[in-house]
């Protein structure tokens, strides 16, 4: 039981009233009576002023809406469902966070806590167990860095458009190189978070990528950069086009593909387009950037054919017959 001073012991029972309508909880007055010791005329009060809290801070009729439901004998909050994560949602997030293994075991969970918390509390205990294995088990990248900072930091940066000077460590290297670059992008892919920027001195038609744990030290500077609109980096576009995080110059790729599940290529590369359909076989299309893609297709084993561009077919043929000299 609460017993305090009249004041303390009101803000106390509509913040407990309030925190469990947040998690989706049916309060019934004679329950909250008999739980705080006060009258249930009290807590009719209490909810009457929750009820004009939430008309306040949401003016918009239906958005946020403390009701009685009848058949279940006492108040809840109604919200638009569109604007509320689900119990669903949640254990899909849930799912998707745990496989990224991007953040670092006490980053998880606290993510978890958060997200789950949100569940109502029915459906608490039930997305717990059922992300239970997968979070014990839980096993974060190498590099084990907290980037939330960093994250944060660089997209400041990139919507200022300030140019930025950073000390990058490449991989397999022991010391790392000063740069001054020009931030576009924040991209997560395969595990990792990657900055895109320009380099300040060269004049690249496309930009470099930087895996963020690699980025010793960063500093913002007073100076800023200005791309024209139409030249204007896209993330999303840049998304499409791009595979394993490898950039280069970009290319109108032609291959030809006989395996089990079309789909599955599609899917791995965004744009791309069948454009003939042959027995047994389809014919793509696609723009991509060439250092990664090369890497998938050589995953595809006997089941692509490059086409064209000429010099690609090429490169695939030398790096295959290499391949080839590992096995003899």
């Amino acid at each position: 039981m609460i017993n305090k001073s009249n004041s303390l012991s009101k803000a106390l029972r509509i913040l407990s009233i309030f925190e469990r309508l947040n998690q989706g909880a049916v309060i019934k007055k004679g329950d909250e009576a008999k739980r705080f010791n006060v009258t249930k005329k009290t807590i009719q009060r209490d909810i009457e002023d929750l009820r004009a809290y939430f008309s306040e801070i949401h003016p918009y009729e239906g958005l946020v809406e403390l009701v009685y439901q009848r058949d279940k004998g006492g108040y809840l909050l109604k919200r638009e469902s569109e604007d509320w994560l689900t119990n669903q949602e949640i254990l899909v997030l849930s799912k998707v966070l745990l496989e990224s293994r991007a953040f670092t075991k006490e980053e998880m969970d606290k993510l978890l806590n958060k997200l789950i918390l949100q569940s109502a509390p029915e459906e608490y205990k039930h997305i717990k167990e059922v992300i239970s294995n997968e979070r014990f088990h839980y096993n974060p990248v190498q590099h084990r860095r907290s980037l939330f900072e960093t994250i944060w930091d660089l997209s400041k940066a990139i919507r200022e458009k300030k140019i930025i000077e950073i000390d990058y460590r490449k991989c397999n290297s022991k010391q790392s190189s000063w740069r001054q670059v020009k931030p576009v992008g924040i991209i997560f892919s395969e595990f990792y978070f990657y900055l895109t920027a320009y380099i300040c001195e060269y004049d690249l038609d496309h930009p470099t990528i930087y895996r963020l744990d690699r980025i010793e030290k960063y500093e913002s500077s007073k100076e800023k950069f200005h791309i024209p609109y139409a030249e204007r980096f896209e993330e999303g576009e840049f998304r499409k086009r791009i595979q394993f995080m490898y950039s280069g110059e970009l290319m109108k790729l032609k291959f030809s593909y006989a395996g089990p599940s079309l789909e599955a290529v599609l899917d791995r590369l965004p744009t791309a387009e069948v454009v003939e359909e042959r027995e047994g076989s389809y014919i793509i299309e696609a723009e991509v950037y060439g250092r990664g893609v090369k890497m998938w297709l050589l995953s595809q084993a006997q089941y692509i054919e490059v086409l064209e561009p000429e010099a690609f077919r090429e490169d695939m043929e030398s790096t295959i017959a290499e391949m080839l000299g590992n096995y003899r």
